[in-house]
C-alpha cells in the first residue's frame, strides 16, 4: 500500500466521525436544549417520552383538589413515600386506587348499566361521561394515565419524580370524582 492510497483511506473512513463532531459543534446549544427536556433516554423512545407525557397531562388535570379526610392525606403521604423507594410500584398502586375511585363512583351513581365491577378499565370513562362525573378532557386524562401505566406495568423504569407526577394526577382525579359523588 503506497502513502497516497494510505491516506486516501484514512479520510474516507473519518470523513463521517468527522462530520457528525463538526455538527454537534455547530448545534450544542440547540442540543443543550433539548437534552434538558429529557430526564433520561433509554433505547427505545418511551421511557424519554414518559416524563414528557406527564407534564402535558398536568393541563387535563381537573387541579389539585382540597382532600378533606385525614385518610385521603395518609394514602397520599403513603403513596408519595412509596414513589421514593420504587416509583415503579407507587405508580402501579395510584392507577389501582384511582380505577377503584372510579368504579366507587359509579356505583354510587346507581348506573343502569351493568355494575361497574363488570365493566372494562377502557370503558370506565365513557359511563363516568354518561353519569356527568367527568368532561371530555379529563376521558383524556383517564385513557393517558391508564395508556402510561401499562408501559410501567411492562417493563419502563419510572424517575421518582415522574412517579410523584402521576401520583398527583391521579389524586386530582380522584378527588374530581369523589367531588362530584
Amino acid at each position: 500500500m503506497d502513502w497516497l492510497t494510505f491516506i486516501s483511506s484514512l479520510v474516507r473512513s473519518l470523513a463521517w466521525p468527522v462530520f457528525a463532531l463538526i455538527l454537534a459543534l455547530l448545534f450544542r446549544d440547540q442540543i443543550l436544549q433539548f437534552g434538558s427536556f429529557i430526564k433520561k433516554l433509554r433505547a427505545g423512545p418511551i421511557e424519554a417520552e414518559f416524563e414528557h407525557d406527564l407534564e402535558q397531562l398536568r393541563s387535563l388535570s381537573p387541579g389539585r383538589g382540597d382532600v378533606v379526610n385525614a385518610r385521603a392525606g395518609e394514602e397520599e403521604t403513603f403513596l408519595t413515600e412509596l414513589a421514593e423507594r420504587h416509583p415503579r410500584t407507587a405508580i402501579l398502586e395510584a392507577w389501582t386506587r384511582l380505577e377503584r375511585a372510579a368504579r366507587a363512583s359509579l356505583s354510587s351513581q346507581e348506573s343502569e348499566d351493568s355494575g361497574p365491577g363488570e365493566v372494562s378499565a377502557a370503558r370506565l370513562p365513557e359511563l363516568l361521561v354518561q353519569a356527568g362525573l367527568i368532561e371530555q378532557p379529563q376521558v383524556t386524562l383517564y385513557h393517558e394515565l391508564r395508556r402510561l401505566r401499562r408501559e410501567v406495568a411492562r417493563d419502563l423504569e419510572p424517575t421518582k419524580e415522574a412517579a410523584r407526577t402521576y401520583i398527583e394526577l391521579s389524586r386530582s382525579f380522584q378527588a374530581q370524582l369523589d367531588r362530584a359523588a
